[in-house]
């Protein structure tokens, strides 16, 4: 079965899937990658994390320059977030977060990094896509930009 893709607008692509074509957004266009990336693993043995598909697209966060981040940490819910910094284990990733969340919370996460357990896989999963959702949202409304080394601006 063949996968393609096309970009129609700014958060609309048409997705090909063999016969079948659907027009979708921005982050189901990542959820298919993630289950695409799992179907492929899975039909040649190897072992393949959805979980990790989602952290992924979290730590894209990082590309977020600082005003922005601040943006979308307001909108996150700090359990959320607290269980993408337990499961990602990125340093830069945790210095980015807490920069950004202000001092009072910033020690407070710090804390709970330190004592609390690690979520099971299934909350962990709704957690980080709960953040994810929004963080897609927020770019689709052109609240939030991600910035990478292909954006040049005029």
């Amino acid at each position: 079965m063949e996968v393609g893709l096309q970009k129609l607008h700014e958060n609309e692509w048409l997705v090909h899937i063999g016969c079948a074509k659907m027009k979708m957004d921005r982050f189901s266009v990542a959820l298919l990658q993630i289950t695409l990336e799992h179907l492929i693993a899975s039909e040649k043995g190897e072992k393949h994390s959805t979980l990790q598909g989602y952290v992924r697209l979290g730590l894209r966060m990082k590309k977020l320059s600082d005003l922005h981040l601040q943006k979308l940490l307001r909108k996150l819910k700090n359990e959320d977030l607290l269980v993408l910094l337990k499961i990602a284990k990125d340093s830069e990733f945790d210095a980015k977060i807490l920069a950004n969340v202000g001092a009072i919370m910033a020690k407070q996460l710090e804390s709970d990094l330190r004592n609390d357990q690690l979520p099971s896989e299934p909350e962990a999963k709704s957690s980080i896509r709960r953040l994810v959702e929004t963080m897609f949202e927020m770019e689709a409304q052109g609240d939030i930009e991600f910035i990478d080394d292909t954006v040049r601006f005029i």
